[in-house]
């Protein structure tokens, strides 16, 4: 049998109960209850003796074993075992083979059977310290002694049926004392193994335990009924955030879950943990708990817990607080809203005037100055359109068809004279036929902040490729150089606004991380991506791709 069968087996389970307590209890009450029961079933019997036969019950013999009978039970009860080495109380089993053969020698003309009375000394001895074939031995020997006293004292005179027709009883008490040492070494086993199973329990239960509440997160298992089966503290504080005043172990559906606005309740359906026990796994979804000025922004992953045959046996939701990250970006937004907003109204300005200063002055030689200053103007002011428009969300797309050709080679030869001053080679390759529906002015600015970022991140004498082609239905401009490269960790943030990489900043390369960003922006405008692969110190390929149909409506 298995332990896990063990384990379910009602008898062993109770034993097992029993036995526990049993070992709790202090020594002197140990014994006293393992003499009970030979004590009681004496008494018993005496009772009924006295009413059936009371000539028995003053048989001299029989009063000394009731006698000895209940002086060991006083032993047992008031003897201080505690302080006695730690065999001393088998003592009084082995004794209460002598009082039973009293008993047995006193009521022998009228019950034989007494001498199984020693049933209970077996079995005192059996779950005993003392080992187990010594234990045997006794179960056998002491009833053997009890029914042939006579003959080993010399009062009878032996005879062959009279030594061989008591053999019975000690034949029947050796197996059963064989069977009680075995089931109880079994136990003992089983019961040693449990409790190092429970110890190492408890022990993975502490590491577990210690371990989800070191983690700075909400940790709640759940079962695959919904039920919660583990919390850790801080999933504690955030439950209770999101309980509303006033209730009482609210289900999943009162708590206070907010959407990305922080106003709108999330449907029960679509909350963390019901979806989690839906059988959803997700990572990084964004919810708002609590609400007022205690209200928390909560980064959201959830993975199933699977169990052998495939089925699932709950999930695992995780919650990161992520306020401050939150409040941050939304700082920073409407930082970036206000400084463009500020900005923008001293160079509509600036513009302006720079436009009637050279409708006045067009014939004259400082009109080329004011051209390069109105020129720069003019950009300053996109960029600030651009920060306004990157800050509220969203910028203007004005799809028309058009030539890709045109817009690479326009930007490439705006780039060269820059390249030239580098000692760089830009390069450039782009087929015909790539017609499609763009916005023409983006697509530019997009291929621009491109090749001026592979223009300023090359070393000189090195080359950067610009390659334009079309590939199924899409539109694909290629922008690949041989500069700085990028490690993993900055390509996963290469297009978050402001983010400049490690080499970047060591080099002072100028730039204010916005480029990269605003590039994404036009790309998924048109219902396109970006993506990037670089290798540290090898250089970098970007790769701009948009639908030729144009963006969705």
């Amino acid at each position: 049998m298995t332990l896990e069968a063990v384990k379910q087996s009602e008898p062993v389970r109770w034993w097992m109960r029993a036995e526990r307590e049993f070992f709790q209890l202090r020594q002197n009450r140990r014994v006293l209850l393992s003499q009970l029961p030979l004590t009681l079933t004496m008494l018993l019997l005496v009772g009924l003796l006295a009413i059936i036969d009371p000539a028995l019950v003053a048989n001299r013999e029989f009063l000394l074993g009731i006698a000895l009978v209940l002086l060991l039970t006083a032993v047992a009860a008031f003897v201080p075992w505690e302080r006695l080495p730690r065999l001393a109380p088998c003592v009084v089993p082995l004794l209460d083979f002598i009082a039973i053969g009293f008993l047995f020698h006193g009521a022998t003309v009228s019950l034989n059977g007494i001498s199984f009375l020693s049933v209970f000394p077996v079995l005192w001895l059996a779950w005993s310290d003392i080992p187990a074939v010594a234990t045997r031995v006794i179960a056998f020997v002491g009833p053997l002694c009890i029914a042939w006293a006579p003959f080993i004292f010399g009062n009878v005179e032996p005879s062959r049926a009279g030594m061989i027709r008591p053999l019975l009883g000690p034949f029947i008490l050796l197996g059963l004392a064989t069977a009680a040492t075995i089931v109880t070494k079994s136990l003992n086993g089983q019961a040693a193994r449990l409790a190092d199973s429970g110890a190492a329990s408890r022990r993975r239960a502490r590491q577990l335990d210690t371990i989800l509440n070191v983690a700075n997160a909400g940790v709640v298992v759940v079962d695959e009924y919904g039920r919660d089966v583990l919390m850790n503290k801080h999933q504690q504080v955030i439950h209770a955030l999101a309980t509303p005043a006033g209730a009482v172990e609210p289900d999943e559906g009162q708590l206070l879950v907010f959407g990305a606005d922080r106003t709108t309740p999330v449907p029960e359906e679509d909350r963390p943990v019901r979806r989690a026990v839906k059988g959803e796994e997700y990572s990084g979804e964004l919810f708002w708990l609590g609400d007022g000025v205690h209200q928390q922004a909560m980064s959201t992953s959830a993975r199933q817990i699977v169990a052998d045959d495939g089925s699932s046996q709950g999930a695992v939701v995780v919650f990161h607080n992520v306020t401050d990250v939150m409040l941050a970006m939304e700082a920073q937004e409407n930082f970036v809203s206000n400084v463009s907003h500020e900005l923008r109204t001293p160079l509509t300005s600036i513009v302006g005037y720079l436009e009637l200063a050279l409708d006045e002055l067009a014939d004259q030689p400082e009109a080329a100055y004011l051209r390069v200053a109105s020129r720069n103007a003019d950009r300053l002011l996109t960029l600030v359109d651009d920060l306004l428009r990157s800050a509220s969300g969203g910028m203007s797309i004005a799809a028309t068809e058009g030539e890709l050709k045109s817009v690479v080679e326009a930007g490439v030869a705006a780039a060269q004279p820059h390249a030239k001053a580098l000692a760089i080679e830009l390069n450039y390759s782009v087929e015909s036929g790539l017609a499609g529906k763009f916005d023409g002015v983006r697509m530019g600015q997009a291929l621009d902040n491109l090749v001026s970022n592979a223009l300023k991140y090359s070393r000189p004498e090195s080359a950067v490729d610009v390659r334009g082609f079309r590939d199924g239905a899409d539109l694909v401009i290629e922008v690949a150089d041989g500069g700085l490269g990028m490690t993993p960790d900055e390509q996963a943030r290469l297009f978050t606004r402001f983010y400049r990489t490690d080499g970047a900043r060591s080099t002072v390369i100028p730039g204010v991380g916005l480029g990269l960003s605003i590039t994404k922006t036009i790309v998924e405008g048109h219902d396109g991506t970006i993506t990037v692969r670089s290798e540290a110190g090898v250089g970098s390929t970007f790769t701009l791709r948009i639908p030729a149909a144009g963006p969705r409506k």
